[in-house]
């Protein structure tokens, strides 16, 4: 796995991004305005979900009127994301904050998979159907839940540095070959 993880890395759009003094802090802004825009739009609709939010609009209503803008923040975030990965790639794979991210992620879909067809894709039918309001609320908090982690895991990446001795150590710690 390493040695594909260096391959990858060492791609030089990769080593490029990574050795840039701009363009990997742009990158890892952009990748946060998508989380923010993504994460901001969840956090509406969940809350929304549980009452506790826009209760002058209907559930159908902000699930709809998110649901694009949503998905062009989770463009932006995952497609920033695997940038910076790729860059990276062989230090995030030691980041034991990266891996519980990724299986954060893993379980996101699940969650997608299981509440898509009888929540999100009907939502008008949400509050006018007690068992599916309930079935509505439970996702509602799995994804709080999930989403909350992911976002603490994602702030953890950034605290953890690269052991020594890895293939671009020397430019993360200052080294000799350090540019």
């Amino acid at each position: 796995m390493i040695p594909i993880l260096i391959a990858i890395q060492n791609i030089s759009v990769f080593t490029d991004l990574r050795s840039s003094a701009y363009m990997y802090p742009a990158l890892l802004a952009l990748h946060l305005a998508g989380i923010s825009l993504f994460g901001g739009l969840i956090l509406i609709t969940d809350l929304r979900i549980l009452g506790a939010a826009m209760k002058s609009f209907s559930i159908a209503d902000v699930i709809e009127r998110t649901r694009n803008l949503k998905r062009i923040g989770l463009v932006f975030a995952a497609g920033c994301g695997v940038m910076l990965f790729c860059s990276k790639a062989e230090a995030y794979y030691y980041n034991d904050f990266f891996r519980a991210k990724v299986v954060l992620f893993a379980l996101v879909a699940i969650h997608a998979v299981l509440f898509k067809s009888s929540i999100y894709n009907q939502p008008e039918s949400i509050e006018g159907n007690p068992s599916l309001m309930s079935k509505a609320r439970a996702a509602a908090w799995v994804s709080l839940v999930l989403w909350t982690c992911i976002l603490i895991a994602g702030r953890g990446i950034g605290y953890i540095a690269a052991p020594f001795g890895l293939h671009f150590a020397g430019l993360l710690h200052g080294g000799v070959n350090a540019l």
